[in-house]
């Protein structure tokens, strides 16, 4: 299109030259002929602008829909330990920041950025059950650990022409020492774009909760981090590191949500209140709090911190519609409803509310925990 634009724009400025030359000596034929060849060269100018601007919106939206993607993504990866939030995109972040004090361009900063986003893309391939083991991996496990970095670049290698990506993925537990996995590689041998993520990999590890342990402090991080140089980091990206550990003076650069998460649970039914809590116990980064009416759900809202709301339907009294109406007013906090109501008017209704999920009874307990999970996070 844009060739064709020009050729147009081309033949345009000639025309007006030869009718000039031609007509000259009939000054209305050639001023007529001038304004038409004007007009046309206006024309075939907003086309061609037209189109460059819709070629250009078609690409942002493109871009948009890859980059919303590749977060969703992200986060299902991160779905799959219960005791992480946000660590890819965290790490996304402090690598692109690096990259950035390394004086690289935007479109490599953009590169690493993605890097970081699905650097763990192959622990898609490790059972849950590992990869949230609260005690000490056995030998087995840990070899299965292992193996993410190799499984994600074949994830990675045939979606993304740029060859940093996978890199990224499959060598960013190699240490600079040569101690490291899948390969071993040693100091400049290891991809720079893997030297720049584990960094920031092992860096967010300190920075994050645990099941077994808070963040650790930051002079502790600093401390690691310092102790790694020329062993398990490159000494130049650890002490970039460092320096933005330095700057950072409110320790914003950690896991700032609190390791464990409230969610009440408004039933009239306290049986239905205990089953959840009997599901949940398994999972200690989540406390159960009990209200068995809509006013009690309400008065403890007022003096508690809640992260979630799931919420019954049929109640005596404000039923859960109402409830949520008055919760919607004053708090905005993920709200999952809990019926054994299946009708589709019941559903819509929920869906005009704007919760988050909606649960029928009897439901399974992997559902509620993965509808949890997943809205929390």
């Amino acid at each position: 299109m844009n060739k064709i634009n020009n050729k147009w724009y081309l033949l345009t400025v000639v025309c007006a030259i030869i009718a000039l030359f031609v007509t000259g000596k009939n000054i209305l034929v050639s001023t007529g002929v001038s304004i038409l060849l004007i007009v046309f060269f206006f024309v075939s100018y907003s086309s061609k602008s037209k189109s460059i601007r819709l070629e250009q919106e078609s690409n942002d939206k493109v871009e948009d829909m890859n980059r919303k993607i590749i977060q969703a993504l992200a986060k299902t990866i991160d779905a799959k330990d219960r005791y992480t939030n946000g660590h890819s995109l965290r790490v996304a972040e402090y690598s692109k920041e690096i990259a950035r004090r390394l004086d690289k361009s935007d479109k490599e900063q953009e590169i690493i950025y993605i890097a970081g986003l699905l650097h763990d893309v192959g622990k898609i391939r490790i059972p849950v059950e590992v990869i949230n083991k609260a005690g000490k991996l056995t030998d087995e496990e840990y070899q299965q650990i292992k193996i993410h970095p190799v499984a994600g670049y074949h994830i990675l290698k045939d979606i993304f022409d740029d060859p940093n990506i996978k890199n990224g993925a499959k060598f960013h537990h190699e240490r600079y020492d040569g101690t490291g996995y899948p390969n071993g590689l040693k100091r400049d041998n290891i991809p720079e774009i893997a030297r720049i993520i584990g960094v920031a990999d092992s860096y967010d590890a300190m920075a994050s909760n645990r099941s077994y342990r808070k963040y650790l402090s930051q002079q502790v991080i600093r401390t690691e981090i310092e102790k790694g140089k020329e062993t398990q980091f490159d000494p130049k990206i650890a002490d970039i590191m460092l320096q933005m550990i330095n700057e950072d003076k409110n320790y914003t650069m950690r896991e700032i949500k609190n390791l464990q998460k409230k969610i009440l649970v408004v039933d009239d039914e306290d049986m239905n209140i205990k089953m959840v809590e009997v599901i949940l116990k398994d999972t200690p980064m989540y406390q159960v709090v009990g209200a068995t009416n809509g006013m009690e759900a309400l008065k403890i809202l007022e003096n508690c911190d809640i992260d979630m709301i799931l919420m019954d339907v049929k109640m005596p009294g404000m039923d859960g519609f109402s409830v949520v109406e008055l919760i919607r007013q004053k708090y905005d906090m993920p709200i999952v409803l809990m019926t054994g109501d299946r009708k589709i008017e019941t559903i819509e209704r929920a869906t005009k509310l704007g919760v988050d999920d909606y649960l029928t009874k009897p439901f399974l307990p992997l559902a509620l925990k993965e509808i949890i999970h997943s809205t929390l996070n």
